[in-house]
């Protein structure tokens, strides 16, 4: 009997490009598999591989350095996260609301999302979800297999300095 993903998925790849400030010409900045990352005791992951503290960004050679550094994750008040999370078998991340746009595209496994009316769907591989600042919890259903989701964060207006998520 095989066992899929008995560990981990491994830490995705991010390549970041940017402007070279002596040239004007692209270039690539970051490519590794760094990034901001946070481990539970469950083992489950969360890498932030970029965020922006405002929108539009400045994408000018000045910000060339890598922002998701060791910081606490959290999304700014008018800013953007770019973060995977890979969760255990079994894992269920608590229901919770974050006052931000998220899209999320499941990368592998499958994923159970619920809403705090009671609303369940089932995620697969593909599947995209977009949050529009609501209650809900994540849940892999699976005893064995891992999930891995992409999320693109994006604040919402009405996002006030006490109610940035922090995690």
């Amino acid at each position: 009997m095989s066992r899929e993903h008995t560990s981990p998925p491994s830490l995705s790849r991010r390549i970041v490009t940017g402007v070279d400030p002596e040239s004007g010409k692209a270039k690539v900045l970051q490519d590794d598999t760094a990034g901001h990352i946070q481990t539970f005791p469950s083992g489950s992951i969360f890498q932030t591989v970029w965020f922006t503290d405002e929108v539009p960004v400045d994408c000018s050679p000045n910000t060339n350095e890598d922002p998701s550094g060791n910081k606490t994750f959290q999304i700014p008040n008018n800013g953007t996260v770019g973060m995977l999370a890979s969760m255990a078998p079994g894992e269920r991340f608590p229901m919770h609301k974050t006052k931000s746009i998220d899209y999320g595209i499941l990368l592998e496994g499958e994923l159970e999302m619920e809403l705090d009316s009671g609303e369940k769907r089932l995620m697969k591989p593909g599947d995209v979800v977009v949050q529009r600042e609501t209650m809900h919890a994540w849940y892999n259903p699976s005893p064995t297999k891992w999930t891995k989701i992409f999320f693109v964060i994006i604040a919402s207006t009405n996002v006030r300095e006490d109610e940035k998520l922090k995690i």
